[in-house]
């Protein structure tokens, strides 16, 4: 095991380190207090891409000729507006995803989702060993239920029992609890849903097996945001299923083995693609494409680094 042993540096020793690699510093006051506010290993997987490659894999600690400090700020700041663009987009599919799954599973009965028979087998399946996901869901929303604080959750504990109906229960859950509960959905219950968000399979059904997919994919997205860590250049742990694609023309160009779905372009599409059912999608893709395209380019980037395919903006979900 190596011991790690790089010394403590001052903002003004970070800089001269910098500047000691081949970067161009012009402001080193401004560049103190920006390392003061962002922090030196946070803006290093921003620089890491102007780097010199040492190889296909490796990189040296010194710089690219000609690289700027201002175009790795740069980069960091178009990363930061990127994700709050995301997260503002995920918070409406959250929010509509609740509404579905409460209005849908709540049909079985106001406390359906206490039944687990109103579930898929194979999410209240056990092994014996261990409880069944649905027992290890259930745990995790009665106890977020008994943290909460809402107004909401106050009343039913006072004029109830305190059970909250399912379409009420839906309101607590984080986005990591609702794409769980979405997959212990029974069969029909997770195609109707996606049929109504146009995710379909070839014959034309709601395909539910896609959705669940993509929800896993969006659940991991909006974790890196809300944690403010790096989504430029990043290989996304969670990948969309490009089979789930084929049959939706909006986004069957992502089946194209030139896509890459570690990257964040395909996910951007399929993101662009639900705001677009649920009514939001024209602006928010002009946005992204329009910042994009734009600032990219200007960091000293390119947008195949997202993932981004030649071609890609007269593709559906970028054209209005």
């Amino acid at each position: 095991m190596t011991v790690y042993f790089k010394p403590h540096l001052t903002f003004a020793d970070q800089v001269g380190l910098l500047k000691s690699r081949g970067l161009i510093i012009d402001d080193e006051a401004e560049a103190e207090r920006l390392l003061s506010v962002i922090g030196y290993y946070r803006l290093s997987g921003y620089w890491y891409s102007f780097r010199r490659p040492l190889n296909s894999v490796l990189r040296d600690d010194n710089f690219l000729e000609g690289t700027t400090f201002r175009q790795v700020v740069q980069l960091y700041d178009v990363d930061r507006r990127l994700k709050l663009q995301l997260l503002d987009a995920l918070e409406r599919i959250e929010i509509a995803l609740r509404v579905m799954i409460g209005f849908t599973l709540g049909r079985r009965g106001a406390y359906a989702h206490l039944d687990a028979s109103n579930l898929d087998g194979r999410f209240r399946r056990s092994d014996g060993r261990r409880p069944s996901t649905y027992d290890r869901w259930l745990h995790k929303v009665l106890a977020a239920q008994t943290r909460s604080s809402e107004d909401f959750v106050l009343h039913f504990q006072q004029k109830y029992d305190g059970r909250l109906p399912v379409w009420v229960m839906t309101e607590i859950l984080d986005f990591g609890a609702l794409s769980y509960l979405f997959q212990g959905l029974q069969f029909a219950d997770r195609n109707e849903i996606a049929a109504r968000l146009g995710v379909l399979d070839r014959r034309g059904d709601g395909n539910g097996a896609a959705l669940a997919n993509w929800l896993r994919v969006l659940n991991y997205v909006r974790n890196v945001c809300a944690h403010h860590s790096r989504l430029w250049n990043r290989n996304l742990a969670d990948q969309l299923a490009p089979s789930h694609l084929r049959s939706i023309p909006d986004l069957r160009h992502l089946t194209d083995r030139r896509v890459s779905h570690f990257r964040i372009y395909s996910t951007l599409c399929v993101v662009g693609f639900l705001l677009s059912r649920l009514g939001h999608g024209s602006h928010w893709a002009q946005h992204i494409r329009d910042l994009l395209s734009a600032e990219i380019p200007a960091c000293g980037r390119e947008l195949r680094e997202l993932g981004f395919p030649a071609g890609w903006a007269a593709e559906r979900p970028w054209v209005d």
